[in-house]
């Protein structure tokens, strides 16, 4: 009987002793998550830092969070804790020590180096007349180039990963691709262009986000002088009074693609009072000439086409009088 006794007595222990091993064995440095909100923090920005596992419950937890090698914050259950990050260049290092009931200890560790990337966009091939001090914005089916520029002073060493609407766009990724073309679909209201950056040793070191947003193209009637040319600062609007010698009308189509308006993929139509017209020399020009002693009005319509991309189109209608 005694012998029997001792030996469930050992087992027990055994169980036990294996038993606080495992719940030990569990709770492990690669168990616990630390994120970043946002993800990937700008120059003097707010963060909160915040800590997760299935592991452990972090609610009993004793928690040390340390900013640079200093304790900022210690308590049980801490598991946010929010800080600025360094400007420009510096790097912040914040740590989050935790001590688990069952007696575990965990570090983790994150070394931020902000680094702000401005996106810039252009459309390249899109059409503005002359002496425009606006932006040549994009049209449907047009091309988007975007440029990332880092503030970093290592921005040449940068690799650069490119998004459009959540996709990787692999081909565009890679060493120094800091820029981005696309063509947007007249299907897509919008595009969003990401990117982020990694240094050589693959940390990632910062993050841009754009959204794009095509414009319809429009037509605009200036009147142009033989003298002076296109008076550009004031645009023809209806009931237009023609001078009795004649006038020169000149219609410039912004934000039209390809910017040349010479190119055969650009087709203008014209029609007088109702009566389509012959297409002038150049294309954007018209003049007309009423006869001599009529008076009355009439109707100058223009319209422009893409032939190769189906919904680059606009037309333009103004009424004149003379």
């Amino acid at each position: 009987m005694q012998k029997k006794v001792k030996i469930t007595i050992l087992f027990s222990t055994f169980v036990y002793i294996f038993f606080a091993f495992s719940v030990y064995a569990q709770v492990q440095n690669a168990d616990v998550t630390l994120s970043l909100n946002p993800k990937y923090p700008k120059a003097n920005q707010n963060v909160t830092a915040s800590i997760s596992t299935f592991s452990t419950d972090l609610n009993k937890s004793k928690i040390a969070w340390k900013l640079n090698g200093q304790i900022s914050i210690e308590a049980v259950g801490k598991k946010t804790f929010s800080f600025t990050t360094a400007s420009t260049g510096l790097q912040t290092v914040l740590e989050v020590e935790i001590q688990t009931s069952d007696g575990s200890f965990i570090t983790k560790r994150i070394i931020i180096t902000p680094s702000d990337i401005d996106m810039l966009w252009e459309a390249p091939d899109s059409y503005v007349p002359p002496f425009y001090k606006g932006k040549a914005l994009n049209s449907p089916e047009g091309t988007i180039k975007i440029v990332a520029l880092t503030d970093t002073t290592n921005s040449a060493g940068l690799t650069y990963n490119w998004k459009l609407d959540g996709t990787n766009k692999q081909d565009s990724s890679g060493y120094k691709k800091n820029y981005y073309i696309f063509k947007n679909s007249f299907l897509d209201k919008n595009n969003e262009v990401e990117v982020t950056t990694s240094n050589l040793s693959g940390k990632n070191t910062g993050q841009g986000k754009i959204l794009i947003t095509p414009v319809n193209p429009k037509i605009v009637f200036y009147q142009k002088d033989l003298m002076f040319g296109t008076k550009y600062e004031k645009a023809i609007t209806d009931n237009f009074n023609i001078n009795p010698n004649g006038e020169v009308f000149v219609v410039e189509p912004y934000f039209f693609s390809p910017k040349n308006l010479n190119s055969s993929d650009l087709e203008f139509n014209w029609s007088l009072g109702g009566s389509q017209i012959n297409t002038p020399s150049p294309k954007n020009e018209l003049g007309i000439a009423p006869e001599k002693g009529q008076t009355g009005q009439s109707k100058i319509k223009v319209s422009i086409n893409n032939l190769k991309k189906m919904f680059l189109t606009a037309e333009k209608e103004i009424q004149v009088s003379f």
